[in-house]
């Protein structure tokens, strides 16, 4: 083997092996992240938070502002749960209209859109790590002749 062969070879697997250690890390990075997020947009993950940024005196001046941030986080809870009841009509309402203009394949493709959609709010979802519950937010494919769309 002549040395710009081994040069080159040398090359290539540094880069590879750099990639990988990119890839990697930066999965782990951003999992870690995310899980950070999640945690803090939980109700008791919102309290503790809050908590830790006011930095109570005293027990009882914790005790005194536990019930207020208590029920901030589940004011917006009650938040996030209208808006993605809200956000889950209005794509079932744009699907349900776009039904009769669409082929096969682009309602299946629409559908498959808003089925991996995440909602918003506590958790990020309710259920599936990143898209919500089963199905996303639609019912499992495109409406039919019989559907009617749901109350804005």
């Amino acid at each position: 083997m002549n040395n710009q062969f081994k040069s080159v070879v040398l090359l290539a697997a540094t880069l590879v092996v750099g990639f990988a250690l990119g890839l990697f890390a930066d999965a782990s990075l951003v999992r870690g992240r995310r899980d950070r997020i999640t945690e803090i947009r939980r109700p008791p993950g919102f309290v503790a938070h809050m908590e830790s940024v006011i930095e109570p005196h005293s027990d009882a001046q914790r005790d005194s502002i536990r019930p207020i941030l208590e029920n901030a986080a589940r004011q917006n809870g009650e938040v996030m749960r209208s808006a993605n009841d809200r956000f889950k009509a209005t794509l079932d309402s744009m699907r349900f209209s776009l039904n009769p203009m669409l082929d096969q394949g682009q309602r299946e493709r629409l559908s498959h859109e808003i089925d991996r959609m995440p909602p918003f709010g506590p958790g990020g979802g309710r259920g599936r790590g990143r898209g919500g519950p089963p199905g996303g937010f639609g019912r499992g494919g495109p409406p039919t002749v019989g559907d009617r769309p749901p109350p804005p």
